[in-house]
């Protein structure tokens, strides 16, 4: 099981050392398929676009939550 707090500081790291190209929305996007494969369940089945749409970067890292955690 992963939190939100946890993913959110795992995500704050990222954003760090992110590429200065990428918005907030897209690091995390990238980050989150990266490493747990659900973003673009996010994306296209719930229509949660954070990568194009920073104002939904909350609900985005709601719904991964949820799905990681459906995986486990």
């Amino acid at each position: 099981m992963i939190t939100k707090q946890q993913l959110t500081a795992e995500l704050d790291k990222f954003l760090e050392e992110k590429p200065k190209t990428w918005r907030k929305g897209q690091a995390i996007f990238n980050y989150v398929d990266m490493k747990y494969n659900v973003a673009r369940e996010a994306q296209f089945r719930y229509g949660i676009d954070c990568f194009y749409n920073d104002e939904k970067i909350d609900a985005f890292i709601d719904k991964c939550v949820e799905l990681i955690n459906q995986q486990n």
